[in-house]
């Protein structure tokens, strides 16, 4: 089983602050906003704050309330289609994730927490990790571009290379995410499980391959 791995949720939100500052709320600033249209800014700025904070304590429910309410009320802000995936990652609601990452993807295709977590959502959607292997791979190896000393990167690529039967990459780029996770002093990497996996995954396919050749 795999387990639910998204970037530092307090850097993917700071970086959607970021992402959300090109979106609607700039150009409302430049049009002179309506008391209406602050109302509405007012109310999503305040849905975003608690959003954030439910994320960071794990509550994941109360987390994807507010920011569905924060998207039904400014479809186009980044911020709360993020902070919405991450919820429904967590929630194990990865076919509702995707699309919420698909359409940020396009609008910020440079941001390493938004790949990630597209690639991971692709990974763990029912009878497709093998198929959407390959995007996942490319996805990840872009998201390390940025961010190499990234352990949860690592672990993704690694599942990534693993659902598409390439083991001793998989396990590779596990060892490296394991090392990494250890020098960041995370006692609960969840690439020490994928070594393991890798491994035996790794051994079973050269027995494959050795039955192969005698017969």
């Amino acid at each position: 089983m795999m387990k639910t791995v998204i970037m530092s949720v307090a850097a993917g939100m700071a970086a959607c602050l970021g992402m959300a500052a090109e979106g609607p709320l700039a150009t409302m600033e430049k049009t002179a906003p309506t008391p209406s249209t602050r109302e509405v800014a007012g109310e999503v700025g305040t849905l975003l704050v608690s959003g954030r904070s439910c994320l960071l304590d794990a509550k994941w429910t109360e987390a994807a309330a507010l920011f569905e309410k924060a998207c039904s009320l400014d479809s186009t802000n980044n911020e709360a289609a993020f902070g919405l995936s991450a919820a429904y990652i967590e929630l194990k609601r990865c076919e509702d994730a995707l699309p919420l990452l698909e359409k940020l993807v396009k609008a910020v295709p440079d941001n390493p927490m938004v790949k990630n977590n597209l690639a991971w959502v692709l990974l763990n959607i029912k009878g497709q990790a093998a198929a959407n292997a390959p995007r996942a791979i490319k996805l990840a190896r872009s998201a390390l571009l940025d961010v190499p000393s990234d352990y949860s990167i690592w672990n993704t690529l690694g599942e990534a290379y693993y659902a598409g039967g390439q083991f001793d990459k998989a396990l590779r780029a596990a060892q490296s995410g394991l090392r990494l996770s250890l020098l960041a002093g995370a006692t609960n990497s969840p690439c020490r499980e994928l070594v393991s996996r890798c491994r035996k995954a790794a051994g079973a396919s050269v027995l494959e391959e050795m039955e192969s050749e005698r017969r």
